[in-house]
């Protein structure tokens, strides 16, 4: 298994050679620069979930679509994914990323209404971005503390809580009492998709 910034940074430019865009145009369209389109591109740098939204709707896609394997396509009604397989979906160097990872979940499921994750933010790297993307999400904490800002807002969800919110707001995460929080992340695109 390819390791998931580089299976990305395929499918990225797969899709944008597709569609028929260059980088700067891509990059217009995603609010991004188009050295940070090349940067992604050659798999130097992963990008976090919000920046993989923009782009997604920038191609006209869902965010889902940036991690399935055309090759594999076979579209079933059900996608288990076992603890062993969640394991080997952890193909990559931590250092890709800056503040936290993540694991796409139901890889093998074509064209999803939602697109769920395992999150790990780490609490030794503060983030400062704020993430703007379209849709909703939906985040339920598995371990640790999560501070969750929105907007001008700073909210706190321990193990065991959850939240539903509007994607399109300036959000950001941290992890607090230097522990790294686990959570389960789902989010759904409310942009039309091709």
């Amino acid at each position: 298994m390819k390791k998931l910034s580089v299976s990305i940074a395929e499918k990225i430019k797969s899709l944008r050679q597709e569609k028929g865009l260059n980088q700067q145009t891509l990059a217009v369209r995603a609010g991004l620069t188009r050295s940070y389109i090349s940067l992604l591109e050659s798999g130097k740098k992963a990008p976090a979930v919000a920046t993989l939204a923009k782009i997604a709707a920038a191609l006209g896609v869902r965010v889902g679509s940036l991690f399935e394997d055309d090759e594999a396509f076979s579209n079933p009604t059900i996608v288990p994914v076992h603890k062993d397989e969640i394991k080997k979906l952890v193909q990559f160097d931590r250092n890709d990323f800056s503040t936290y990872f993540y694991i796409p979940l139901a890889i093998e499921k074509h064209k999803k209404i939602m697109d769920p994750f395992l999150i790990r933010v780490f609490p030794e790297k503060k983030n400062t971005q704020m993430f703007v993307h379209t849709g909703e999400e939906f985040n339920y904490v598995l371990e640790g503390t999560l501070k969750f800002t929105y907007g001008d807002e700073d909210l706190i969800f321990t193990e065991g809580e959850c939240f539903y919110c509007n994607s399109s707001i300036p959000h950001n995460m941290e992890a607090l009492n230097n522990r790294p929080v686990c959570l389960l992340s789902v989010v759904a695109a409310t942009h039309e998709i091709d």
